[in-house]
């Protein structure tokens, strides 16, 4: 069985401006891996259109296992919305959308991820892997963040 994920985190910068960090690898890769991971750079592919690949690894620092991330972009509408598919992850076909809403003096990051395993849906680790890479997104932009469910 799958399921979905909602992750909604709130940042003090302006949608253009995240948006250049999801899709920058240079500043992607300093802050999309969550806490005891890192991607390194040579493995980033973005061919930033629909239909390109967007492919990255992570690697966990203390085993240095390495975790592929092999997708490709279906829609981009810059600097609100891009959504990715992954064909093989865990087993699955995992679709992940992500939108980013002005709100405030800020941007609402709002990621709707489908077709995930049900046991990674709820659990606290897996939420806690996002918003370490929220936190690591403010220390990038020298911003602040904010949980919002």
């Amino acid at each position: 069985m799958t399921a979905i994920l909602n992750v909604r985190h709130w940042v003090a910068a302006s949608p253009e401006v995240v948006w250049q960090a999801y899709t920058t690898p240079e500043m992607f890769q300093q802050f999309f891996a969550p806490d005891g991971l890192h991607i390194p750079f040579d493995s980033i592919v973005m061919e930033l259109v629909p239909g390109g690949r967007f492919d990255f690894d992570m690697v966990f620092d203390e085993s240095g296992e390495v975790s592929p991330n092999r997708g490709y972009v279906v829609e981009l509408e810059p600097p609100h919305r891009m959504v990715f598919r992954e064909p093989e992850f865990m087993g699955n076909e995992l679709m992940s959308k992500t939108t980013f809403t002005e709100e405030g003096q800020g941007t609402l990051i709002t990621v709707v991820q489908e077709g995930l395993p049900e046991e990674l849906v709820g659990n606290p680790e897996v939420l806690e892997a996002f918003r370490s890479c929220y936190r690591k997104l403010g220390r990038l932009l020298d911003v602040a963040t904010e949980n919002r469910g």
